[in-house]
């Protein structure tokens, strides 16, 4: 029997580096899956074009007359409104906002007019997942027409309990909604309402309001529009 130190060294060797190549295997797959998903966030990013722009308004006196609840409550209780900046100065207060929502934007040239309305979502309510679109257009002639861009604006300072956030996803019309709470949970991207923020999103995507368990949110909505809707919605 030869007693060769090769003969034991020779296996470990063999061993020590089938190791290696193993973990060096492992590591780039996990590297590419870890590209993979940061691609994917990038391009989702890119898809839902959502920008944050926090204390928005720094008109304090335009801030002051926001602070008014009951101003808020009225604009909820109305309908979806139109504003045709074309060949309208602001006419309230709330066409003034959509002005500083978009006047330095490239959809304020591009737009034909802004689609406005207030939401307050009260306790136990939200607001399922949805893509903002003409309505009309949609139940009489199957039709899909989506905004070029839509805003919320917080401009009330309350306070309310549960999260009340705005949820995105990069999903189109043809997604399914009820995938997006369980398996795709994790493309989910939340936005905090806070006083005096500005969140401007591709509103032809999806997307939702988390519930509140008290109080009330509010919000202006604003969507640029590529056309006048035959009937206006409101979403919430």
């Amino acid at each position: 029997m030869s007693n060769n130190k090769s003969d034991y060294i020779a296996p470990i060797v063999l061993g020590i580096l089938a190791y290696l190549a193993s973990s060096m295997i492992k590591g780039m797959r996990a590297f590419v899956s870890n590209t993979r998903i940061t691609r994917n966030a990038r391009q989702a990013s890119i898809n839902l074009n959502h920008t944050v722009a926090d204390n928005f308004i720094s008109d304090q006196h335009l801030l002051e007359k926001l602070q008014d609840e009951q101003l808020w409550e009225d604009c909820d209780r109305g309908e979806a409104r139109w504003w045709d900046h074309k060949n309208d100065e602001p006419q309230n207060i709330w066409e003034e906002i959509s002005k500083q929502i978009w006047q330095n934007r490239p959809e304020f040239e591009t737009a034909v007019g802004f689609e406005y309305w207030c939401n307050v979502i009260q306790n136990n309510k939200n607001l399922p997942w949805h893509i903002d679109k003409d309505e009309a257009e949609m139940q009489r002639n199957n039709l899909l027409i989506t905004p070029l861009m839509g805003a919320v604006y917080y401009g009330y300072d309350h306070h309310f309990e549960g999260s009340g956030e705005l949820l995105l996803i990069d999903a189109d019309v043809e997604d399914n909604p009820f995938a997006f709470d369980h398996e795709r949970r994790d493309e989910i991207i939340s936005l905090e309402p806070s006083f005096n923020r500005l969140i401007v999103f591709n509103a032809s995507k999806w997307h939702k309001v988390a519930p509140i368990t008290s109080g009330k949110r509010y919000t202006l909505a604003v969507n640029a529009n590529s056309h006048k809707p035959k009937v206006m919605t409101k979403y919430g």
